[in-house]
Formats: C-alpha cells, structure tokens, sequence
C-alpha cells in the first residue's frame, strides 16, 4: 500500500496523466485515466481526461489500486495535452474532504451535483445516476434518473462498501441533468 500512494504522491506532485488499474472485484480490473488532484490514505481525486479532453472528477478507493503507469506513450499523450491547452484546464476549485464516503458525498450533496455512483464488481445495481438525496454512515441515497431523463418514484440506497468509483461534473452530467424530469401521473 505505501508503494501505490508514494506513487501517487509523486505523480500528483509532478502534475502528470497517469492510467490507474483498478481491481475492482475478483478477476476484474477497471482503467481510470487523468490527473491526480488530491488523495487521502484511502480515496484518490482525478481529474478525468479522455480522447485528448478534460472532463469532469472521479474518486476511486487507493485500496483498488493495483498499478499506475506513467511510461513513454503517456509521457507524449500528456505533451499533447499540453499542446492542446487541456492542460490549462486541470485543477479543482474546491475542496473534498476524502476521510470517508460520507464526507465526500455530504460535499457533493451540498454542491447539489449529480453524481455517477458505480459498483463495477456488483451484480446487483452496478450503476446509479443522479442528485445526492441522503448521506448516512453506512449508505448514500441517489434519485435516479433513466436514459430518458426520468427520475425514479424514490430514492436508491446504495451501501458504501460496495461502491467502487464515483463521477462528477462530467459533461455528460451536466448536460442531461438540465433536462431531468418527473414522470407526470
């Protein structure tokens, strides 16, 4: 463990877009892809990049972290960030206290962001999609909305242990939720 977060104290502090391989579940293995913003001993914050574009934050758990790459081919990608002024971009305004789920989730909640809640090793409910309705010890509360815009009746509880990585303030985000609506009876 000390290992990956000397890494990811280096690759922070060196500002450099490193590709994170995730174990998410036994035999599955997530990518994330960005730069490292802040990290606790138990959450990492990037900011996302993917096809040569900046978009939005995701947290994921240092624990899932089996090995970051930063090698010759990310070494030209991020160049071309730079080239591209996506570099200009990086950074966060505010920030998130990363002790805990709860802590993170009351912040994004009182921001009133939608967030993408993902539990990639679950068979159950793998992912939800929407605005932060309830924070508690153990679960956070989400009301999802459908791929046609439509939130649900109520709430999603979704247990802390067994969310594996979270979105916010990606484009797709913010784009469909200015056009969220309830279902009219």
């Amino acid at each position: 463990m000390m290992k990956i977060l000397e890494k990811i104290k280096y690759h922070k502090e060196n500002k450099q877009r490193v590709r994170l391989y995730r174990r998410v579940s036994k035999g599955k293995t997530e990518i994330s892809n960005g730069y490292i913003l802040d990290y606790s001993d138990k959450f990492i914050l990037i900011h996302e990049s993917d096809d040569f574009k900046i978009d939005g934050y995701s947290i994921v758990p240092v624990k899932q972290v089996k090995k970051l790459r930063y090698d010759k081919s990310d070494e030209y990608f991020n160049q071309m960030m730079i080239w591209e002024n996506e570099i200009e971009k990086v950074g966060i305004d505010y920030a998130i206290n990363l002790s805990s789920w709860q802590s993170i989730f009351e912040l994004l909640q009182a921001k009133e962001l939608n967030v993408v809640v993902e539990c990639e090793g679950a068979e159950i409910n793998p992912f939800s999609i929407g605005p932060i309705v309830k924070t508690g010890k153990k679960h956070v509360h989400i009301l999802y909305f459908d791929a046609e815009g439509y939130f649900e009746d109520s709430p999603s509880s979704i247990d802390y242990k067994s969310i594996t990585r979270i979105a916010f303030e990606t484009q797709y985000l913010t784009v469909f939720g200015k056009y969220t609506r309830y279902k009219i009876a």
